[in-house]
């Protein structure tokens, strides 16, 4: 065994751990970014809460909404099919549209929620 092939064999890459380890860190990269624009909005809205500048607030307004659309981008990339064993498919696609609408609705609802109690628990925090 030459050094040259001993030092290739040295260190062994699997590959489900690099796929693994690829994802974990993909996750963190996009929580992190997301958590440092929930901590801008909210401190657009502390700025604003301290000085009453109409232009940060309408920063703020334009910041929150971006984000809250941003957030509803993950929502709507499933469909969920309840309704895929009806023989009638005309029917089957009603009912998935209309439960798929409610659940959509649902997300927004809940997005919007968490959006807004998100902005202002750090807005809060900075007191």
């Amino acid at each position: 065994m030459t050094l040259r092939s001993y030092l290739s064999q040295l260190f062994e890459r699997p590959e489900q751990e690099v796929a693994a380890a690829t994802v974990i860190r993909n996750f963190a990269t996009w929580f992190f970014q997301l958590l440092r624009n929930f901590v801008l909005v909210g401190v657009l809205k502390y700025f604003y809460d301290k000085t009453g500048s109409e232009v940060l607030l309408f920063i703020h307004q334009i910041a929150i909404c971006v984000i809250f659309v941003y957030c509803l981008t993950y929502a709507d990339q499933w469909y969920l099919n309840l309704f895929g064993f009806l023989s009638n498919k005309r029917i089957a696609s009603w009912l998935n549209l209309v439960v798929n609408i409610l659940i959509g609705i649902g997300f927004f609802l809940l997005i919007n929620k968490a959006t807004s109690i998100m902005v202002a628990e750090i807005s809060r925090a900075q007191y």
